[in-house]
C-alpha cells in the first residue's frame, strides 16, 4: 500500500479477518517474551530484551460456533473479540513506522515494508539522503 495521510476504513469484516489492535500511545519496549521473535515487516530476528514496538492482534471468529466458544453474540460485535499472537518491530522499523504514523501517514500497517515506505516517502518529500563513502 503506498503512502496516505487518509484512508477509507472499510468497517466489514470477513469472517477469521485479523486487524492490529493498538492506541496511540505505542512506544518502543523491551521484548519481554521466552523466545526471540520476527519483526512484522522486515523479518530480523528481534533478541529478548532488545527494544521492540508490539502491536496486539485480534480476529473475528470463522463462524457462530466459535463465536459462541468465546462467548460473543454472532450477529453484532464492532470489535474483533478473539486475541492473536503479537506482532513486533525490530528497533529500525519501528522508528520507521513511528515516525511516519507520526507525520500523519494514517494508512500505513505494521507488516508493510518499513524500509519501501521510507523510500516513498524520501520520494514524495523530495528528500535526498546523504550516502556516506567508506575510504
Amino acid at each position: 500500500m503506498s503512502l496516505s495521510c487518509s484512508c477509507d476504513y472499510d468497517y466489514d469484516y470477513d469472517p477469521g479477518q485479523w486487524v492490529y489492535w493498538f492506541d496511540n500511545t505505542l512506544d518502543f519496549e523491551p521484548l519481554d517474551t521466552t523466545k526471540r521473535r520476527r519483526c512484522c515487516s522486515c523479518n530480523k530476528l528481534i533478541d529478548i530484551g532488545s527494544l521492540c514496538v508490539k502491536y496486539g492482534r485480534a480476529r473475528y471468529p470463522w463462524n457462530e460456533i466459535e463465536a459462541r466458544i468465546h462467548g460473543v453474540d454472532w450477529e453484532c460485535f464492532e470489535e474483533p473479540p478473539i486475541s492473536i499472537a503479537d506482532h513486533y518491530h525490530c528497533e529500525k522499523c519501528g522508528e520507521i513506522y513511528l515516525n511516519l504514523i507520526d507525520l500523519g501517514y494514517e494508512c500505513l500497517s505494521p507488516s508493510e515494508k518499513m524500509s519501501e515506505a521510507l523510500k516513498e516517502y524520501h520520494e514524495i518529500t523530495g528528500f535526498k539522503t546523504i550516502e556516506s563513502k567508506e575510504k
